[in-house]
């Protein structure tokens, strides 16, 4: 059985009431039990995405530095070859 964290902490923002019926037809769309647990799982979400965004971009740019190195590894191995 897992060990529930404690929710502790209040986030409140205000929405117009364009947005919040806007946030309600989401909510119902996507079947959640309440508008707070709807937006604790969006915005949760959003964050876990933009850590992993900026993961994949430094993997990106690791990739780019292992290819240029292997380019200039080759080129050592043909002049020594040839």
């Amino acid at each position: 059985m897992p060990i529930l964290k404690r929710r502790d902490r209040i986030v409140v923002f205000r929405l117009s009431q364009d947005e919040y019926e806007g946030l309600k037809a989401a909510c119902a769309e996507r079947g959640a039990a309440s508008i707070s647990s709807f937006a604790r799982a969006e915005l949760l979400t959003s964050l876990e995405r933009d850590r992993l965004s900026g993961v994949y971009r430094q993997l990106s740019k690791l990739e780019i530095s292992v290819q240029r190195i292997a380019q200039i590894l080759e080129t050592i191995t043909a002049k020594e070859s040839g």
